[in-house]
């Protein structure tokens, strides 16, 4: 789900400094008195088709590598299944703070695989419209990205939350100005009560036995809505960063919607 937005990164980065490659020739070239060839040569991008082969190739090579390294270290290729599977099938319904695990304890046997295409083909469908809509800005895509699995995937832990909070300091542009950021304060608030209710309710539920299940998946409902309205908001302000970037006399300004 990370490659589309990690290769739109990659070619930005690699038009970026093709660009600046044929900023300096071009000089070179009118100190020299020369021709400007070279930097006409240097002023072709990178071909977008090729980049993709060359991108995918390398991801599915180093998979490889590492797969085959696994291999030797390990008696067997049960790893494989035990590893990708896991998160394939949801075979663990442990509790955790996760949206996955009591949703599909309640489900009906029938209905399992339905619901566990649903719920991947939901994370997937954010990779393409994200690196679509904020193509000039691919970081901010890859950082929304790492914010959906974090929210979305079967089995988060609160590594995986702090991770994605610490990538948002790569995003400390879109939070200097308070216009560009509305809800952040309540949803530190409610990751902070979370943070502080989570455990206690487990321990009351899986020690003491004096709560149910309920009143831990709330506290993982407050949990998974303050990291939503974290991503929302980082949304907002990346888009409202491209409104006043291209419209100046509107900074600072109040938006409504109509």
């Amino acid at each position: 789900m990370l490659v589309p937005p990690m290769g739109l990164l990659c070619y930005d980065r690699l038009c970026s400094q093709t660009s600046t490659n044929t900023t300096e020739a071009k000089g070179v070239a009118a100190d020299q008195g020369a021709t400007g060839k070279v930097a006409t040569e240097l002023s072709v991008q990178p071909k977008a088709v090729r980049f993709c082969f060359e991108f995918v190739s390398t991801f599915l090579l180093a998979i490889a590598f590492l797969l085959g390294l696994s291999r030797l270290l390990l008696p067997s290729w049960k790893f494989v299944p035990g590893i990708y599977m896991t998160l394939l099938t949801l075979p663990d319904l442990s509790p955790n703070p996760g949206l996955w695990w009591y949703f599909f304890t309640e489900m009906f046997d029938a209905c399992r695989e339905f619901f566990l295409g649903v719920f991947w083909l939901h994370m997937a469908a954010y990779s393409i419209p994200f690196c679509l809509r904020f193509r000039k800005q691919p970081l901010v895509a890859v950082v929304l990205m790492q914010g959906v699995i974090c929210v979305f995937q079967p089995y988060p832990t609160a590594g995986d939350a702090g991770a994605w909070l610490s990538c948002l300091c790569l995003l400390n542009h879109l939070f200097e100005l308070s216009s560009t950021h509305r809800y952040t304060f309540p949803a530190l608030v409610a990751l902070g009560y979370a943070s502080l209710l989570g455990p206690a309710f487990h321990h009351l539920w899986i020690y003491a036995g004096s709560g149910n299940a309920n009143f831990f998946y709330a506290i993982t409902l407050v949990w998974g809505l303050a990291l939503l309205i974290l991503l929302t908001d980082t949304v907002y302000s990346a888009l409202r960063d491209e409104w006043e970037a291209e419209r100046p006399e509107g900074r600072g300004k109040e938006i409504r919607q109509i």
